[in-house]
């Protein structure tokens, strides 16, 4: 029986030159022309608000409306925004080239290591379906037809490309961070029934299946397309998953069955209403001794300064992320504790990947 195939969307030679040209402009938007907000921000900007209000500004909300009215924000955020638009009718033009191909090679042949299980009548939920997070071309719910893969091949693509863009060139991958905040506080942790929630295409799993060979693992999310593009890919790499079409907000799984739940840059794309019913699911379905985990981009808004609070909330009000911000903002032990964790097992903090080139903000609690 031959291997089952990889997925992936490989460019020709112009649409690899076309992302050479998106992943270059998003390089100077980001790294070249973002340090000119900061001068204009700290100069132009807050005095403008100082002598309209009498005051200081003290919010980064006052702060979006003054620049809003700045020529240069204006400017950076054009391009920005375009980029992103451009960066996304890359990754259109190597899917439609590529889709039936693809969508007959991601059907697994031959017996299967893992599982696949989609909910046609499943409701996915509306902090998903009313937006297209990040601009990605019909969402993440988009489902053209029973075997639709668009959603998973569109989202890998685009975050390739967008990662790389915000200058993440260093080799430490997200996952790591939690690997070894794990490896540090509980070295004698060892997972055996691992629960990735919000999967999206499987990313961060062979992290984990390296870190942890002897475990299982189970991967949910709401948008099927995402799933039926990351079975294949895990079934090619040799990795045990099962994949199931669950909100996290209230999955079929039995009370007590899994050592570690983790979630990897997730949750500020769910509801501040959905968050704390995510945090009790997972304290339902987590073993006694059991670990949750979650990681997000390394943001609180409480701990940074003005300027910086105000940049970082670029995406909540232009790159379709309405959640963003609220996250940022949130004391994430609260929650935690009401669905059950002991305040003394939670934890709340910024880790370092495992090679140092990168920190991500890591909470959750032990059962």
């Amino acid at each position: 029986m031959a291997p089952q195939e990889t997925l992936t969307l490989v460019g020709n030679h112009d649409e690899s030159a076309r992302d050479a040209f998106v992943l270059n402009l998003k390089w100077h938007i980001n790294l070249d022309l973002s340090p000119g907000l900061k001068t204009v921000f700290d100069g132009k900007a807050t005095k403008a608000f100082k002598a309209k209000n009498g005051r200081a500004p003290e919010t980064r909300h006052e702060m979006r409306r003054q620049m809003e009215q700045e020529p240069y924000f204006q400017m950076w955020g054009s391009l920005w925004s375009t980029a992103q638009t451009l960066m996304w009718q890359s990754g259109e033009t190597k899917f439609d080239r590529m889709a039936p191909n693809l969508e007959s090679r991601a059907k697994v042949k031959g017996p299967k290591k893992g599982s696949l299980r989609t909910d046609p009548n499943m409701e996915v939920p509306r902090y998903v379906t009313a937006v297209d997070i990040h601009g990605q071309p019909g969402g993440y719910g988009l489902e053209l037809d029973d075997n639709d893969i668009s959603a998973g091949a569109m989202y890998e693509q685009g975050m390739l490309l967008y990662g790389k863009g915000q200058g993440q060139r260093g080799s430490g991958t997200p996952p790591s961070a939690v690997i070894r905040y794990l490896n540090e506080n509980h070295p004698e942790f060892a997972p055996t029934s691992i629960l990735d929630i919000g999967c999206s295409v499987g990313g961060s799993i062979p992290d984990y299946a390296k870190a942890y060979p002897n475990a299982v693992f189970h991967a949910i999310d709401v948008s099927a397309g995402m799933l039926r593009y990351g079975h294949p890919r895990m079934e090619a790499e040799g990795i045990v998953v099962h994949f199931s079409q669950q909100n996290a907000e209230h999955t079929d799984f039995k009370d007590n069955s899994f050592d570690l739940i983790v979630s990897n840059i997730t949750l500020h794309e769910v509801s501040h209403k959905a968050f704390p019913h995510i945090m009790k699911e997972s304290h339902r379905i987590l073993k006694p001794g059991g670990i949750m985990a979650h990681l997000e981009v390394p943001l609180r808004n409480a701990k940074m300064d003005l300027y910086n609070s105000w940049y970082r909330d670029w995406s909540t009000h232009y790159n379709n992320e309405p959640f963003w911000g609220k996250l940022h903002d949130m004391d994430v032990i609260e929650p935690i504790t009401n669905a059950g964790f002991k305040k003394d097992q939670t934890f709340d903090q910024f880790v370092p990947t495992s090679n140092d080139d990168g920190t991500w903000w890591i909470f959750g609690g032990q059962k």
